[in-house]
């Protein structure tokens, strides 16, 4: 029977590692509402506050004074026993089975040590097989590596737990006690370290070898006892060595796990995971690069090199200054940007993992030691925040001294644009550590600080926006080619702005500090450049309600408009759906104004489902035109009547082609059509149902409403006329695609074939 225990042991201590799921596979990975990315950086931080800060070591719940408020307990700590309580509720909800084996190893270890109320005995056996993950069940260099608190998890449990005796024959309790002595000391003697562990490596005793190479890799030394000039990190042989040797000792099966918890080895989990944070920054400080991107009015090349003095890395400025900026805008400044950018983007892949481009706003107004301060700030905390951070900004203050909030929503839908205000001014990060001192949102201030490596993600996607966005729509007669020179500066970061909103990327504001700039999107504008890139008409740089528009048509024809929705499945141009609401409200409130009396506008064919689609100010968003009979109850020949008023529809904008009894109003640029018969006498009293149509009065009859409706069955949603296709749209991630009513051959799905809300028409 002992033998085949101790068979069980040996094949767990070889098998689990092999066939473990590894923590790098945690990335990314949301299972049961659990988001794994989040859990990892919460139990890092909520174990700094325990093991360093000392905050539970207070009574959260002592007695409040007169205003509820306990001077001894900051708001700080109240917080964290909050989000303590969280993991404790998350604990309940993990499944039993998880894509995340290490983090639900990590979040039971934690949370039952704290809060299980067990004594030693009993915990050991209820969570003895989260332990075994935790020592058989990972990797600790990838562990280690994918920033998983696990050293800091088995630290805190071995500080709270009273010790295990040496076994006999393992009398290296001095020993190890030395070792952890000269670790902790502010000066750690290498040679000391190097001359006492080294025998160490070769003893018997297992628990001699793990402290051992944990002594060695914790002090920045490799297996030779060589230090490293230089590492991302603790040595992984060390640390092979250590995890191999304290898998053997937890696997006497008089001790199990509570062997890795004899002291002082406890004490050696918190110096590897102090030593894995010091190699990584040491090496990370060697290999940053700073680029620093500048262009506008303020002479600053001496600040922006004073930047430089903190980098230990290559610091490169991109720098010139327009001295005709803001008199001439646009200028140079916009070719300045995408020039230095496209030479950061030549960076290579492991350059660009540790470094930072900061790009201050061409809307600086002023720089002074303040702001030196507050960038020098934002670049440190992005960069300790760099795994979870990848684009960082501050709150802005303009040349009138106004506290501006730089915090915006980007809708980027159906060929318009607009940035808008948050209903409570920001989200709220998901990782515990930087939802009280940072911001989330789609936009931060013009001033930010990127990762190189989606810095340079994002000017592939610009790429591919220019090669498959602009070959797409039709070509203009006339047309001018976009040109760096006729940019405004601040293009360039609305276009970031958008590229970024589409990488799904969050850019965060620090809370301290600010950045003096005027607001960047009111410079911005709506250039034939970012209209094509996007497939942009419509644009509302300034989060100001009803605030004002600019416009930038692409479609020529109201033929290419119609043509690209049945191509793509998109949403008709928003120029030329505006075109076409506008003509009918002008020639149909013509019509009515003639004989408000005796005439009548009568929707027919698929406008006709206006009623039941658009309400009484907008057209279903994916039709191109408008039928529609406008009848008198007078005699009207209908060329003579329409050559009579030829000169006031010119006037007006707008002329016309017959065809037969067809009258195809047109714009005077041809870029919308709509067709109507006009046609009396007839009784238009008979057409007794009211209604509107783009805000302007139409009639009815009872017949005619159920006739469509039998006809044209208007509860499914198709486009395309007698081809009949259920809405869907052909090209994927598109900012005007049309709802899934088609899901793949597997019909309408939760969204109901419906749009999310109301922003797809015109006014909205």
């Amino acid at each position: 029977m002992q033998l085949s225990w101790l068979f069980v042991q040996v094949l767990l201590a070889v098998l689990l590692p092999v066939f473990c799921l590894r923590p790098l596979d945690c990335a990314g990975v949301e299972e049961d509402g659990v988001r794994w990315d989040v859990v990892r950086l919460d139990l890092s931080h909520a174990l700094g506050e325990v093991l360093h800060n000392g905050a539970l070591s207070r009574d959260l719940h002592a007695s409040k004074d007169s205003k509820g408020r306990d001077p001894a307990v900051s708001y700080g700590d109240v917080q964290l026993q909050r989000h303590l309580e969280r993991l404790q509720r998350l604990v309940l909800v993990l499944p039993e089975k998880s894509r995340c084996p290490l983090g639900r190893y990590c979040l039971r270890v934690l949370v039952s040590v704290l809060y299980s109320g067990l004594s030693w005995e009993a915990w050991f056996r209820r969570y003895e097989e989260d332990l075994w993950g935790l020592i058989h069940g990972s990797n600790w260099t990838e562990a280690i590596t994918a920033e998983w608190p696990i050293f800091q998890i088995l630290g805190l449990v071995g500080d709270l737990y009273e010790g295990q005796p040496y076994p006999v024959g393992c009398e290296v309790e001095a020993d190890l006690g030395r070792l952890a002595a000269w670790l902790k000391s502010p000066v750690q003697e290498a040679a000391a370290i190097r001359s006492n562990a080294l025998p160490l490596l070769r003893h018997s005793c297992a628990l001699a070898r793990a402290g051992a190479a944990a002594a060695l890799a914790s002090a920045g030394m490799r297996l030779s006892g060589e230090m490293a000039l230089a590492m991302p990190g603790v040595d992984p042989a060390l640390l092979a060595q250590s995890q191999a040797a304290l898998r053997a000792a937890a696997s006497d099966r008089h001790m199990g796990p509570k062997a890795i918890f004899t002291r002082p080895l406890p004490a050696f989990f918190l110096h590897l995971d102090e030593a894995q944070k010091r190699l990584r920054r040491k090496w990370q400080k060697l290999r940053e690069r700073l680029d620093i991107l500048y262009c506008g009015p303020l002479e600053i090349e001496e600040e922006l090199q004073d930047l430089c003095s903190n980098v230990q890395g290559d610091c490169k400025i991109h720098y010139h200054q327009d001295v005709d900026r803001p008199r001439l805008h646009p200028g140079p400044c916009f070719a300045h940007y995408r020039q230095a950018s496209q030479a950061i983007s030549n960076m290579d892949h492991a350059a660009a993992m540790s470094s930072t481009v900061l790009l201050v706003s061409p809307s600086t107004w002023i720089w002074g030691e303040e702001l030196t301060h507050d960038v020098r700030q934002l670049l440190r905390e992005r960069q300790r925040w760099a795994r979870d951070i990848s684009v960082a900004g501050l709150p802005t203050i303009n040349r009138s001294r106004i506290f501006n909030w730089p915090v915006k929503r980007i809708l980027h839908r159906h060929w318009k644009l607009a940035y808008e205000e948050y209903a409570t001014g920001h989200e709220t990060s998901p990782f515990l550590p930087l939802a009280q001192f940072w911001a989330v949102g789609d936009t931060t201030s013009g001033t930010r600080a990127y990762s190189t490596l989606v810095f340079k993600s994002l000017l592939e996607s610009l790429s591919r926006h220019e090669l498959e966005y602009t070959t797409a729509l039709p070509k203009t007669q006339g047309a001018i080619e976009p040109s760096d020179g006729n940019e405004a500066a601040e293009n360039w970061l609305v276009m970031l702005d958008l590229l970024g909103k589409e990488a799904g990327l969050r850019a965060y504001t620090f809370l301290t500090g600010a950045s003096l700039e005027n607001v960047y999107q009111a410079e911005a504008l709506l250039s034939p450049r970012i209209s094509r890139t996007f497939h942009i008409e419509s644009a509302r740089f300034l989060a100001q309600k009803g605030g004002p528009s600019q416009e930038h048509c692409l479609f020529p024809t109201s033929g290419h408009a119609s043509s690209f929705t049945q191509n793509h499945g998109v949403v008709v141009s928003w120029c030329t759906r505006k075109a076409l609401k506008t003509m009918f409200r002008d020639v149909g409130g013509w019509w009515l104004a003639l004989d408000p009396l005796r005439h009548i506008i009568v929707p027919v064919s698929a406008s006709v489902l206006n009623l039941y689609r658009s309400g009484e100010t907008e057209l279903f968003p994916w039709d191109a035109d408008i039928d529609a009979n406008f009848i008198a109850s007078h005699d009207v020949v209908v060329g003579e009547f329409l050559q009579k008023h030829k000169d006031t529809l010119n006037t007006m904008g707008y002329d016309f082609v017959l065809k037969g009894d067809r009258a195809v109003f047109k714009t005077l640029a041809d870029t919308a059509r709509m067709d109507i018969w006009i046609s009396g006498p007839q009784d238009v009293r008979a057409y007794d149902i009211r209604g509107r149509l783009c805000g302007l009065r139409v009639n009815f009859f009872r017949d005619q409403l159920a006739g469509s409706v039998w006809y044209y069955r208007p509860g499914e949603k198709i486009y395309g006329n007698t081809r009949g296709q259920l809405l869907h749209c052909r090209w994927k991630g598109h900012n005007a695609c049309l709802p899934d009513c088609v899901r793949n051959g597997l019909g309408v799905g939760t969204d109901g074939c419906e749009f999310p809300d109301r922003f797809v028409h015109l006014a909205e």
